[in-house]
């Protein structure tokens, strides 16, 4: 159909080439090895579009290049056509997630296209992957698929539940099993003694853990990443109901937002009200509490075992309870020290425990009855209703998900490390190991420490849907293969105001830090505001301190969204660009409520922290 239009095959090839990056400059040889097509017809037509105005021309180290002129009237409307063109009809790839600390024994089976179709016809649905695509560069993990799959799956999957929503149900309960079994595991192997077994009695734990237990649960993401990535399909859906029922006196951003919060805890909130406890011990012992008010953290944690016994225990306790929740995946997990600091600064800002557990059963309370108003206010009818609890379980259990798999790396270091000693490997070494080759590691002595090293620095795992025809490449050969593939790039915008979707509503205006990593958690002060690609559990310190998050990606259910409601902070998701648009120092006004991020000033305001309004709102 469009080829008609266009009236030229050639020419129609072409264009699609530039308009999936719009913003890259391309040589005639390029556009000749994308489309595959005769040199002097490329040629003829290149001169046409020129002709046209609709491609413009210069010359650079000798080369002709051509890009889109985007000062063309058409420009905007050809770019649209494009976009549902080359979705349609390419197989182009799409850069899912990009995420700090992610490895081959962590991401590899949650990106293989054999196990995502089982998983797939499992779970009734029609759709299928041919391939997918993991990368790794330097620490950074890339999740790639074809876009047009993920569609297709997507489109399948949301259909599928809103007109079943007890196929959700069923997902749910699977995926409590499925973590309950892993958390089990976890606490057993955790305990198990590895310095005595032989390399067969290693692989076989590893076997049964991984493969039996692991994998299960790890597959249960693909209905929440097809559901909340990209276009975020459901939450759209949902909104989509809501937007005609609202009355002035409320914005779809909070309502949303009070309507898919889970009024179940999360493991997040059981970590504080387990703190409070301790909290309020220390404050009913002022021996205790006086020793906390005026000791460092650091000699509290060399010297609470002399000094009380029966609270270190207590301490130590917690820490096993819920240490794992800081781990991540590569940790390492919340120690002592890091609990210790945060009752020592509840200890001198006069904290009451018993008013903080007071609040949240109020902030619950509140959440409860706000729902039950606004399903009858606007008239939502039972389906709906249904679909809005099935959105809180989503939010619910990918945090349930995530952080049994965060036990779970946690324990699986100590088998790792038990590997690597025997094998003269280092920890990071053993994590680029893909979970295949472990076999041939632990029984034949098999392996390549410098291929373990090249994977580190850039590797590809491009998976299919016949797991034999699965290749894993590094170095030259991972990149030659990589600049093969045709990947779409969105265009950063210039522009003042960011939009994402409400993840937790309210408003908050303030300092702007880029919080990606650990290492960027010491420049983050009480009241700034949180931009990072996407938070996780390493970032919680910064995450606490902050008036507000933004993320690049996420929806409904990422970690940002999910941290936000059980800490009340205002956040924003999904806004694609703002790590790259957002310096440190840029002054933000986030509204959380309606999804938008305004930018103040760009150059680093010089003011008293108490003048910076930071205005939250439930």
């Amino acid at each position: 159909m469009l080829e008609k239009i266009i009236n030229s095959q050639a020419r129609l090839k072409i264009l699609s080439v530039f308009f999936l990056d719009v913003s890259k400059d391309f040589y005639e040889r390029e556009i000749i090895n994308a489309t595959k097509l005769d040199p002097a017809n490329i040629h003829k037509e290149l001169l046409n579009l020129l002709n046209a105005e609709i491609l413009k021309d210069r010359k650079k180290e000798g080369k002709k290049f051509f890009s889109l002129n985007r000062d063309n009237k058409f420009f905007p409307g050809l770019e649209k056509i494009f976009t549902v063109y080359n979705e349609d009809n390419n197989n182009s790839w799409i850069l899912l997630e990009e995420m700090p600390d992610y490895y081959p024994m962590m991401a590899g089976v949650a990106w293989s296209a054999n196990l995502a179709n089982r998983y797939f016809q499992e779970r009734g649905l029609k759709n299928r992957v041919s391939n997918l695509l993991l990368t790794f560069n330097n620490n950074l993990g890339g999740l790639y698929i074809i876009k047009k799959e993920y569609n297709q799956l997507a489109q399948e999957l949301l259909t599928k539940i809103i007109n079943n929503v007890k196929w959700g149900q069923n997902y749910i309960n699977d995926l409590i099993k499925d973590r309950d079994n892993l958390v089990e595991a976890s606490l057993k192997l955790r305990e198990k003694n590895l310095g005595n077994l032989s390399n067969l009695e290693i692989f076989k734990v590893f076997d049964k853990y991984y493969n039996d237990t692991y994998i299960k649960l790890h597959l249960h993401h693909w209905p929440q990443t097809l559901l909340d990535f990209i276009d975020h399909s459901f939450s759209q859906f949902l909104m989509n109901y809501l937007k005609d029922k609202i009355t002035d006196q409320y914005s779809l951003g909070e309502v949303f937002s009070i309507l898919t919060t889970p009024t179940t805890e999360g493991n997040i909130n059981q970590e504080y009200k387990s703190l409070l406890l301790l909290l309020n011990e220390i404050n009913q012992q002022e021996k205790l509490k006086k020793y906390f008010k005026t000791t460092e953290s650091r000699l509290i944690v060399e010297n609470l075992k002399e000094v009380d016994r029966d609270f270190f225990n207590k301490l130590r306790q917690h820490v096993k309870n819920f240490g794992y929740l800081g781990y991540a995946v590569k940790g390492p997990g919340w120690d002592d020290l890091y609990f210790i600091d945060i009752l020592s600064s509840l200890i001198r800002q006069g904290a009451d425990a018993k008013k903080l557990f007071n609040k949240l059963q109020v902030e619950k309370n509140n959440l409860i009855q706000k729902q039950k108003t606004f399903i009858k206010l606007f008239k939502i009818d039972k389906k709906h209703q249904e679909i809005f609890t099935f959105a809180q379980n989503l939010v619910l259990t990918k945090g349930l998900r995530k952080d049994s798999m965060f036990l779970s790396y946690s324990v699986i270091e100590n088998l790792f490390r038990e590997i690597g000693r025997r094998f003269y490997l280092s920890l990071n070494q053993v994590r680029y190991f893909y979970c295949q080759e472990f076999k041939e590691l632990l029984l034949k002595n098999k392996f390549s420490a410098d291929q373990l090293n090249e994977r580190y620095k850039f590797s590809v795992y491009y998976s299919n849907k016949d797991v034999s025809q699965d290749k894993f490449w590094e170095g030259e050969k991972a990149k030659k293969f990589f600049n093969t593939l045709s990947i779409i790039k969105e265009e950063i915008k210039n522009t003042k105001i960011l939009v994402g979707d409400c993840a937790c509503s309210g408003r908050a205006r303030g300092e702007v830090r880029v919080i990606n990593l650990v290492k960027d958690i010491g420049k983050m002060k009480q009241g700034d505001i949180l931009v990072s690609t996407a938070t996780n559990p390493d970032l919680m310190p910064a995450i606490k301190k902050a008036s507000a998050i933004v993320t690049d990606i996420g929806g409904i259910t990422c970690h940002a969204a999910i941290v936000s409601r059980e800490l009340n902070i205002p956040c924003v998701v999904g806004t694609k660009f703002a790590t790259r648009l957002l310096k440190d120092g840029y002054v933000i006004d986030v509204d959380a409520t309606h999804g938008k991020v305004n930018i103040i000033k760009k150059k680093r305001l010089i003011l008293s922290r108490k003048k910076i309004n930071i205005i939250k709102k439930r």
